[in-house]
């Protein structure tokens, strides 16, 4: 899968192309380099995909991007029935949606805020707020093996190489989305801030 790459987060055509380049299997890594390089802006040129056998890593390297705060413009194709559209809801919002279940792509543009699931680190534990629904969730996990779990997660680790138990914790809260035989890390490490700093 080819991602066009712009220097701002402007779709429009005097906007100068950065060139383009493969989702590639740490998208993590990847998309911190892409706005270490001036990346603000990008354009999936083919569907992500959800189902099963789906690869994960667009949806990653959509949620490390828009964590950096670089604009997203993508589509998405839901190959398997049973999905519900609002465990995505934290990611920047779709063009559309096509496939297997309808997608409300109107009311995901419109509800959608930047950090809205997000973990933050600290000594030795992590805070997770989710506010995909309609109250915010806010998790703090301080279990060293839960701890080590998230943050391999976050990382990019596959699933699978989780413990079980910690995979089925993770999942009960939504943390962990599942689809078919997908399994996929939905909070993202929070690495701008959406306003700016206050002084006091």
């Amino acid at each position: 899968m080819r991602v066009l790459l712009r220097e701002s987060a402007s779709s429009s055509v005097a906007v100068r192309s950065l060139g383009t380049e493969v989702v590639g299997s740490d998208p993590v890594t990847q998309a911190a380099e892409l706005f270490g390089a001036g990346v603000r802006g990008v354009v999936v040129r083919d569907p992500v995909r959800l189902g099963g056998g789906a690869d994960p890593a667009p949806l990653t390297l959509l949620r490390e991007l828009g964590a950096w705060g670089v604009s997203c413009r993508w589509e998405l194709r839901v190959e398997e029935t049973g999905f519900d559209w609002t465990v995505l809801s934290h990611l920047p919002p779709p063009q559309r949606a096509s496939g297997a279940v309808r997608v409300d792509v109107t009311t995901w543009a419109e509800s959608w805020f930047p950090c809205r699931c997000v973990q933050r680190e600290g000594p030795g534990f992590l805070q997770i707020r989710d506010r995909r629904g309609a109250a915010m969730e806010c998790y703090t996990v301080s279990d060293p093996e839960l701890v080590r779990a998230a943050r391999l997660l976050a990382d990019g680790a596959a699933p699978s190489g989780v413990a079980s138990e910690a995979r089925e914790r993770f999942a009960a809260g939504g943390l962990l989305v599942r689809l078919g035989s997908l399994e996929w890390w939905a909070p993202a490490r929070v690495r701008r801030w959406p306003v700016p700093a206050m002084a006091v």
